[in-house]
């Protein structure tokens, strides 16, 4: 194919805008109609995108893929022809069937982007190439699990406070670190989970992906784009914290809080952009990193055989269009238009949650500290001890807000503990290991006439002192979290499960879950029955934190004049 040379031909193609050619009536018809099927997964899943503030770039993700194929396709609408077309319309279509029966946005959203990779790979450029590479950046359209966001966010929460540390004894500032807490000698700073830098690692991310496919980059250099995405957003989340703590010792200057921290922020982002960009432009000296073609929408063909049919264009026929496309293809947007209208249906027999989105460092549920002794079990206390200081160097193994209890059951004294909020359920074995306590064990156990198991972990310490943590979570409308096994399947698929299933928490990008935790240590190994004897007393713990909880749920649905159905056992 040859490019055309000719400036007529590029200022004719321009002025006549796009422009469907008649031949391509019922390709235009298939992909409308199966992106039509995937829309009401889509309108639920978009609003949970924009409830996260890691997620906010979609529309800009959306805009730029769909410029991108606009500029460089050859306008010409093309119907799935080969295996790189077919086998992701293929896997989009199962997927949207699932979606449907699950009632999952989340899985709707996956089938929404293997469609248009489907559609990228069936359509050409002017040189005759496909466009699939277009459909790179849509990964970052794939909500994550809120657990492997959240230990991200940790990872990056000590990554940020090590390497600030360091520079700040570059340039001589007097400081102490202490965990996630940057001592100054007049403030103490404390790199939250907001401050971690998991959004700016996302955006980066994106925009790695999309300089990439902008540049044309060879597709094989995309984990290469990624890892550098990940250290650029590193570097420039450690120049934001370190210019707060050298606007706060130098200057005197408060830049954690309010505008003046958003604008630091912004100005840390830049930096990262700026530096992707240059590396960037570093490949792009390379000659095999980029792949050659034709300047965008030029090609002589293409504008002369549009020319030459927009004299006549017939108007869309529906019917004829419809019955053009053969059986499998009827069938497929038959299909799809089925699982849309389920969807749809799902929605207007659902009860909506009226449960209130809180952020990640405030309290559910306020336990007073007669709790335990108002609960009418066999369980003797001692102290109670609430902390509410998120941002201070609090106990790894007790979370964010806590009320823990000293207390004994069954003759065996331990330490009972209510923690929140965490984003789904948090496997608080991981919590306990990050403390050198080495997991000998960890099961689940199923109380008699109860559904939902109780984790039981045994631990021993170096020292030759051994641990058992018994624990159990609960959502704050009252139902409890999908516990998940100790098999490396069940670990795998544990943070899917909330997003298959479109949790509150999920959705709203909100905290939801308190976690219920009995911890005893002895000199020997624990008992079998004593383990019994805390299960026992957790299963009626965790029932009457239940009760609690729903009452507060009622009472919610109440005030808002919604019904709700019966509550699970």
């Amino acid at each position: 194919m040859s490019v055309s040379t000719n400036p007529s031909d590029t200022s004719y193609e321009l002025s006549r805008g796009f422009q469907l050619d008649p031949r391509d009536h019922a390709a235009a018809l298939f992909w409308g109609l199966l992106l039509l099927g995937s829309l009401p997964f889509l309108a639920k899943y978009c609003v949970a995108m924009w409830n996260q503030d890691l997620y906010q770039y979609f529309p800009f993700l959306l805009a730029a893929v769909g410029g991108l194929a606009y500029l460089r396709f050859d306008h010409r609408i093309r119907l799935p022809q080969n295996l790189w077309s077919r086998l992701p319309l293929a896997l989009a279509l199962a997927f949207l069937i699932a979606a449907a029966i699950l009632s999952s946005s989340w899985l709707g959203a996956i089938s929404f982007i293997l469609l248009t990779t489907s559609f990228l790979a069936a359509q050409r450029a002017p040189d005759g190439r496909s466009l699939a590479y277009l459909a790179i950046p849509m990964v970052m359209f794939i909500r994550a699990p809120q657990l492997g966001t959240y230990t991200i966010m940790a990872r990056l929460q000590r990554t940020t406070t090590d390497m600030s540390s360091i520079l700040l004894d570059v340039f001589g500032v007097l400081h102490v670190q202490r965990g996630n807490t940057i001592e100054l000698t007049s403030k103490f700073l404390f790199v939250a989970e907001a401050c971690s830098g998991v959004q700016s690692l996302f955006t980066i991310c994106f925009l790695a992906f999309l300089v990439l496919v902008y540049q044309r980059r060879r597709v094989w250099l995309t984990p290469l784009y990624l890892l550098l995405a990940f250290f650029f957003a590193i570097v420039g989340n450690v120049v934001r914290v370190t210019a707060i703590a050298l606007g706060e010792d130098w200057f005197g200057i408060d830049l954690s809080t309010g505008i003046r921290h958003e604008l630091v922020g912004y100005f840390a982002l830049a930096i990262a952009a700026g530096m992707l960009v240059s590396f960037d432009h570093l490949i792009g000296l390379i000659p095999w990193a980029t792949a050659k073609s034709v300047a965008d929408g030029t090609h002589t063909g293409t504008v002369r055989e549009r020319a030459a049919a927009s004299t006549g264009v017939d108007s869309l026929d529906w019917a004829k269009s419809l019955r053009s496309l053969g059986m499998v293809r009827q069938g497929t947007i038959g299909v799809a238009i089925l699982c849309g209208v389920a969807m749809l249906t799902s929605y207007w027999m659902t009860t909506p949650d009226v449960r209130p989105v809180v952020a990640t460092d405030q309290v559910l549920y306020e336990p007073s500290p007669a709790f335990l002794s108002d609960a009418n079990l066999p369980i003797s206390v001692v102290a109670h001890q609430a902390s509410r200081d998120p941002h201070g160097d609090r106990n790894a193994r007790h979370g964010m807000n806590s009320d823990v209890w000293q207390c004994g059951i069954d003759g065996n004294p331990g330490q009972f503990v209510l923690s929140q909020p965490y984003m789904g359920w948090h496997e608080l074995t991981f919590c306990y290991k990050a403390q050198n306590w080495k997991m000998q064990s960890r099961r689940t156990v199923v109380v008699p006439g109860i559904a939902d198991p109780i984790v039981v972990a045994d631990f021993a310490a170096t020292d030759g002192t051994f641990g058992c943590l018994v624990f159990t979570g609960v959502d704050s409308n009252g139902e409890i979290p999908r516990t998940p096994g100790h098999s490396p399947y069940s670990r795998a698929m544990a943070p899917f499960y909330p997003l298959i299933l479109d949790d509150f928490a999920e959705t709203s990008g909100t905290a939801q879950t308190l976690m219920l935790q009995y911890w005893m240590t002895d000199a020997q190994p624990i008992t079998p029955e004593a383990k019994q004897a805390v299960v026992d007393t957790m299963t009626k713990i965790r029932q009457y934190t239940q009760t609690k909880l729903r009452q507060d749920y009622q009472a919610t649905l109440g005030e808002t004049g919604t019904s709700s159905p019966p509550p699970s056992p």
